[in-house]
């Protein structure tokens, strides 16, 4: 009896002082290579939450140098066996990424292998990626909604939106809004500040674009650049503050906002003057075709060819 009970003690101590694939990919993300090679021999081993997690790695570029392709590979051998968290990350890769991964068939694919497995986010996304073809993008659109995944409340109250509908808009928008979508907090914003579907309140509406801007929405951080260069939403008209959202607005690739910083720094206005980083924005802005890029050119060539 004895025997038996320290056999099992000794069982259960090594059970706790196995490291679970979360923990260890928490501590790999953070440094720790120790943590990491454990990991990598557990996924090695076969363990698709294992393999989940080192594709999670290698995709964020924490703890090991990001690759995508790396991720590829051990997402695929996760979703293999079935990992639909897996199997959702190899269609975003293979919608989102440049150069050879970038595959629209793929992703399709896999967001749909994980969508008929019922994985909500999936559902969003397959839907979204199907808007032309209206009928089948719209049901799983809908099923992602029922399930209270916030992309799928965002889209579906973009439907409702598209059609007239504010009020059934507005609702599925501040659900989403409220699970942090950003997309949805940006565009609840704009109907507060136009009185669509809800009562006008413009102060409220930029408390939710500012929270879409805080989260990295390009959209909403070139309007707080507008708001803030014209004093509009009650914001008091501040340049400095409009030239700092047009910075994160034109790196994240927005063109109007490289437009606008470009003449900004053209101008002085809210940064220090100077044409060579305005001649810098607006070739990019011209290389992603702004329709006034051309005109702007022009102006920011003469200013560095005049004489100090």
């Amino acid at each position: 009896m004895i025997r038996a009970l320290l056999l099992v003690a000794l069982l259960a101590g090594g059970a706790a002082l196995a490291q679970a694939p979360a923990d260890l990919a928490k501590r790999a993300a953070y440094g720790d290579a120790g943590a990491r090679k454990q990991l990598e021999r557990l996924a090695e081993s076969g363990d698709a939450t294992a393999e989940h997690y080192m594709g999670q790695l290698y995709l964020a570029g924490r703890g090991v140098k990001k690759d995508e392709a790396r991720a590829v590979e051990w997402f695929r051998r996760a979703a293999a066996k079935g990992d639909l968290a897996s199997a959702h990350n190899l269609g975003v890769i293979h919608e989102r990424a440049s150069g050879a991964l970038r595959d629209r068939d793929e992703a399709l694919k896999w967001y749909r292998f994980a969508a008929e497995r019922g994985f909500a986010r999936s559902q969003a996304n397959l839907g979204q990626m199907l808007s032309g073809k209206a009928p089948e993008a719209r049901q799983w659109i809908e099923k992602a909604a029922a399930r209270k995944e916030p992309r799928g409340l965002y889209l579906l109250g973009m439907l409702h939106l598209e059609a007239g509908e504010d009020a059934q808009a507005a609702g599925l928008l501040r659900e989403a809004a409220e699970s942090k979508d950003r997309d949805a907090r940006y565009r609840l914003g704009l109907l507060y500040g136009a009185g669509r579907g809800v009562e006008k309140d413009e102060q409220l509406g930029m408390q939710w674009v500012r929270k879409a801007a805080q989260q990295g929405q390009a959209q909403a951080q070139y309007f707080m650049a507008a708001a803030y260069s014209r004093g509009l939403y009650g914001l008091k008209r501040d340049d400095i503050m409009a030239a700092d959202w047009l910075r994160r607005s034109a790196r994240q690739g927005n063109v109007d906002a490289q437009y606008a910083l470009a003449n900004a720094y053209a101008d002085g206005r809210g940064v220090a003057y100077d044409p060579s980083e305005a001649l810098g924005w607006i070739l990019l802005a011209a290389k992603n075709n702004h329709p006034q890029a051309a005109q702007a050119l022009e102006r920011i060539r003469g200013l560095l060819n005049k004489k100090p």
